[in-house]
This record gives structure tokens, sequence and C-alpha cells, in this order.
């Protein structure tokens, strides 16, 4: 009886190492491949497009997507021309596979909306934390080593102090023209900051969609914060009422970053002001007390047609 007891132990025993053995190569599979899913994709092959050089900061895009792969600015050994300051590398990456509300499928949409609105454009993509104010500074100067000198920023928060660094930096490279959003459209109408529109860059143009502002009243309250530009979507002063309008103060940054690199087509590259002030001056009306410009972002020289 005691041998036999003694053989079902060992069996037992053989049993259950054997099935931790089979749980342990699982959890070491479905760690590999966790590991693997996270690893960021190289860059496709390419050359340079060549056209006007637009810089997004922001929280990265999906540089493998079909809208984009072929139009990313590349040095002349093919290198794509943009970075990660996360991760300190050349690959500023976020799946197009995330919810679509989460910050890198947005970011991959707002890319996709400035190439869309000028298809002679060539993208230079640079990823952030939007929490840290160093790294904000950071993507700012790293955009002045390369070919772009419209700098859309689809980026805002609160804290003045997360932005105070990205200031100093904007004094630094003044021939560049900063697109801000004017901030939660929510905020906006209720006075609240936000920043970094909020901190009144002289070289920048701030923009929102003209449908938060009409909504929300945010021109005609007393005290308004600054606001250049609204942006309508794309023709939507042809067709009004059946094209979409900008759906909010992000999708405005990368409409009018399209729209900026449209107007210097076949032209001789402008300063930052005075490109700031050659995009106003195309304003299709204007509204509230202060006339806000209004601005259709469809492009007669090389932008996706209705």
């Amino acid at each position: 009886m005691r041998a036999g007891q003694d053989d079902q132990l060992t069996w037992l025993q053989q049993y259950v190492g054997a099935l931790a053995a089979i749980v342990l190569a699982f959890a070491l599979c479905e760690t590999a491949l966790a590991q693997a899913t996270r690893v960021k994709p190289p860059v496709p092959t390419g050359v340079d497009p060549g056209g006007i050089a637009i810089a997004l900061i922001a929280t990265g895009i999906d540089y493998t997507h079909p809208e984009i792969k072929d139009r990313l600015a590349r040095d002349g050994e093919g290198e794509v021309i943009g970075y990660d300051l996360i991760d300190n590398d050349n690959r500023p990456y976020a799946a197009t596979s995330l919810p679509e509300n989460h910050d890198g499928a947005v970011d991959t949409l707002l890319a996709r909306r400035i190439l869309s609105t000028y298809r002679h454009a060539r993208l230079v993509p640079v990823r952030v934390d939007p929490n840290d104010k160093v790294m904000l500074a950071r993507a700012l100067a790293f955009t002045a080593t390369t070919p772009a000198r419209i700098v859309a920023v689809p980026l805002w928060g609160e804290s003045r102090e997360t932005w105070e660094f990205f200031q100093q930096a904007a004094d630094q490279v003044p021939d560049h023209l900063l697109i801000l959003p004017a901030g939660n459209a929510d905020a906006v109408a209720q006075g609240r900051a936000q920043f970094p529109a909020a901190l009144n860059l002289k070289g920048a143009l701030i923009v929102a969609a003209v449908n938060e502002t009409t909504e929300r009243g945010t021109l005609a309250r007393p005290g308004a914060p600054r606001i250049d530009a609204l942006m309508l979507g794309r023709g939507g002063s042809w067709f009004p009422g059946i094209v979409p309008p900008a759906a909010d103060a992000t999708e405005a940054v990368a409409l009018a970053a399209g729209l900026a690199a449209c107007t210097q087509h076949g032209k001789a590259p402008l300063g930052a002001q005075e490109l700031r002030e050659q995009l106003l001056a195309l304003a299709v009306r204007k509204e509230g007390p202060r006339e806000t410009p209004v601005l259709d972002p469809l492009c007669l020289y090389g932008g996706t047609r209705y």
C-alpha cells in the first residue's frame, strides 16, 4: 500500500511539473509576442519626395501607412528626417491599431490631413511626451535642423510651466511659422487659459474650428483668448452644408499647415511673418466682434479634391 501511494505521489509530482512547464512555456511565448508587437517597424525604404516640408510635433504616427510612407522627408541616403525624443531614435512610431481616440491614432489621422490638403508636401514627424516640458522645447529645436519652416503642434494643456521652455525655444526660431491650437473648446469658452496658445508667441498662428467657436460663442465673450484664424473643412466655402467642418482645434492645425504649404506652391520661401500675413489674407469671410478671418483650406495646387 505504501509503495502504491509513493507511485501515485511521484506520478502527481511529474504531472504537476509537466503542467507547470507547459504554463511557463505559454507565458514565455505570450511575453515574447507582446514584446514583438511593441517593437517599432522599420521605416519603409524610399527617397525624398521633394516639396515643402512640414514638421508635425505630436505623439507619434504610423509611418507605414500608405498615405504617409512615400511622403516622409528624407536625407540624401534615404533616411527619414524625423525623430522620436521618447526613444531617442528616428522612428517616431504610433500604431494605427490603437483605439481611434488614442493620441497616436489621432496624430496619424492629422498627418494624413496635412498631406491630403497639400499633396506636394513632405512630412517631418517628431514624437514627444506632451507632458515633458524639456522634450517639447527639444522637439522645436530639432525642427530647426530640418528643411521644415512650417511646424504643426496639435497639442495643448492648462499648465504654463509645461510650455515655458517651448516658449524659449520658439524665440530662437523666428523664421518658423508655428501653427498652434486654440485649445479645448469648452475650456476656451469658459475662459480657462490654454497653452501654448496663451503664450501669445509672435511667430505663431493660433487656429480653431469655426463650428466650435460659433456654437460656444467664444468669439463674442468678453476677454476672449487670441484666435488668429478659424478653419472650415476643405471646400467648405464652396460647398456649405455638404463638406464636413473641421472637427476641432487639432484638425484645424493640420488643415492650416497644409494650406500654409499650399500658399507657397511654386514660390520662393517666405519668412514666418510674411507667410502668416499671406495666409490671413486668404480669408473667405470674417466672424465675431474681432472679425476673425475664416480660412478654407481647399488647395488648388495639388490638394485632394472632393
